[in-house]
């Protein structure tokens, strides 16, 4: 099936459609297609620092961080 054959498929499924929770689902979908996340190239070293990190076990609890920032977290 070629690419204008699917859509006219897909166009013309959705036009015979009467299931409002249906076409709710087929619209966030489409939606969802258009908010892809696109990580900036200033931000991809540092994920991956970040990842290292993990990897070497160079991480700190939530309770570690708690205790050393304590003071700056009560201002």
């Amino acid at each position: 099936m070629t690419l204008v054959e699917l859509k006219k498929s897909i166009h013309e499924r959705v036009d015979n459609l009467d299931n409002e929770g249906l076409l709710e689902m087929v619209n966030a979908i489409l939606l969802q297609n258009d908010e892809v996340f696109i990580i900036p190239e200033h931000m991809k070293e540092g994920i991956k620092q970040g990842e290292q990190d993990i990897k070497n076990g160079d991480v700190y609890s939530m309770e570690d961080f708690e205790k050393k920032y304590e003071k700056w977290l009560k201002e």
